[in-house]
């Protein structure tokens, strides 16, 4: 049989060029254009620490960020995987010019500058909106846990104070021990006149004092969660908060991301530690207008971001702006409030009055403010048990933008805003898809919110990327990034 034969190892061949390694139009090109474009350009967000003639000089930071974008590109975030890439990736070889940076080097530079990182991140989704890939006429908001970087099993008050009282047992256990060792050592010295202490005695002394400073710790961490009111915390990272996700609770951290409907590119991302989505959709707005300078036409959100008051704030201060979000489903009670706005009053389902008793009073964490409503009618109706626990009468709250309210609620019943909130997901879970396959099993590597989010810039900036390359050809992209100015405004 006939097969295709390798080259001889032994034979010598004509010497091409580093430029040989990759091909004309590949897209480790674009990179190697874009990072050397925005370093060049903006140097003093670069060049921040104080140059020396003394030592080995160091990477280039294009350099470090052509290795972490590619990295990311690829999947590839182990900084001691990226330094075997190093030696062996062709493409890697051309993009560095052969240099290998060693795993220690690679995974501080991403640990030290977050900044950088960001920046880079910026200027991209800036390219992207200059150049017409984000349009903003339409963003999708959603937000995913991650797992952070620490043990599954987080410490309590209550976990912590079970693990003193083992620690302390063992202690007394091991003090005891001591003290049997100290009786053999006094008999010891009176026969034997040696004054040094038993290898016994050392080995319990060691781990009397190895138990202690368990306990130290111990207590500074039950001073955290006193400290700063928390229930959980992760030791190895103080910053992640306990969370629920599709692989149940975990310590994590929640990131929100805003896509733009035109591409399903990330106009922007943060990283938050809010457990729930219920209060952040105004600041990924004004986030987003950070980020890009521009504020979307409309902006579409799941249940989970319903909070009316964020929402009116918003599109009264941001003119042209709406937003659509789904409202929560509730379960239909037996007994329902009328309001006639005549009289100023409510009637229930049993035709008993509700009136006022309390005017522009601040109601939940979101300081909306109300008017309250007491039944007057209550007592003796045969539902005041399952309605109220209060012996005065049934209480309603009504908002002092409740009409405003009523009207949100029955435009996102309207048949435009029902598809567009349906058409949502196939928006906004894309890229998190997408993301997570590019993670792999362990998502995040850093600790601590400001070194996570670089991470979630580097995917971001990765992803977003992935999907430029897709979309348009290498030579009209080519001839957009060259001709692009880099240089922040």
């Amino acid at each position: 049989m006939y097969f295709i034969k390798p080259a001889d190892r032994n034979q010598f061949q004509m010497m091409s060029s580093m430029d040989d390694l990759v091909s004309e139009d590949h897209p480790v090109r674009l990179i190697d254009v874009i990072i050397d474009s925005i370093v060049e350009t903006n140097p003093e967000y670069f060049y921040q620490h104080r140059e020396t003639d003394v030592g080995r000089p160091k990477y280039h930071p294009a350099t470090m960020l052509k290795l972490y974008i590619y990295g990311y590109f690829n999947g590839i975030s182990s900084s001691r995987k990226l330094e075997a890439e190093t030696h062996r990736n062709k493409e890697l070889i051309w993009l560095l010019g052969g240099l290998t940076p060693d795993h220690w080097t690679i995974s501080n530079y991403r640990k030290e500058n977050a900044e950088a990182i960001k920046f880079v991140t910026k200027r991209i989704r800036n390219f992207l909106k200059d150049k017409g890939y984000i349009k903003l006429k339409s963003v999708s908001i959603d937000g995913s846990k991650v797992k952070a970087y620490a043990n599954r099993e987080m410490l309590s008050k209550e976990k912590i104070e079970k693990k003193l009282e083992g620690i302390g047992k063992k202690i007394e256990e091991y003090l005891e021990k001591l003290s049997d060792v100290d009786r053999k050592d006094d008999l010891v010295e009176e026969f034997e006149d040696d004054s040094s202490p038993s290898s016994e005695k050392i080995k319990y002394i060691e781990k009397i004092i190895e138990l202690e400073k368990e306990v130290e710790t111990l207590k500074n961490q039950k001073e955290i969660l006193k400290k700063e009111n928390r229930k959980h915390l992760a030791p190895s990272d103080r910053d992640a908060r306990l969370m629920k996700s599709r692989d149940g609770k975990i310590p994590g951290y929640n990131v929100q991301t805003v896509v733009d409907s035109e591409n399903k590119m990330i106009a922007d991302s943060e990283v938050v530690t809010d457990e729930a989505d219920q209060g952040l959709i105004k600041q990924m707005i004004d986030s987003l207008k950070e980020e890009v300078g521009e504020t979307p036409k409309e902006a579409i959100a799941d249940k989970g971001y319903y909070n009316l008051e964020l929402i009116e704030e918003l599109e009264n201060e941001n003119e042209g702006l709406s937003i659509y979000v789904s409202k929560p489903q509730k379960q239909e009670k037996e007994i329902t409030f009328e309001y006639d706005e005549e009289d100023d009053e409510y009637k229930c389902s049993q035709g008993k009055r509700l009136v006022l008793f309390v005017k522009n009073k601040k109601k939940g964490k979101s300081g909306a403010r109300v008017n309250g409503y007491r039944g007057i009618e209550c007592q003796g109706c045969p539902f005041m048990d399952q309605c109220t626990k209060s012996k005065k009468g049934r209480i309603v709250y009504r908002y002092t933008n409740q009409k405003w309210r009523d009207n949100y609620v029955k435009e996102m019943e309207q048949a435009l805003s029902r598809k567009k909130l349906s058409e949502r997901k196939s928006i906004v879970e894309h890229p998190f898809g997408t993301i997570k396959i590019m993670m792999g099993k362990i998502p995040i590597l850093l600790r601590g919110i400001v070194k996570v989010s670089s991470e979630i810039n580097l995917y971001t900036t990765a992803y977003n990327l992935k999907r430029l390359f897709n979309i348009e050809s290498f030579e009209e992209l080519a001839a957009k990034i060259k001709g692009y100015n880099w240089q922040i405004a």
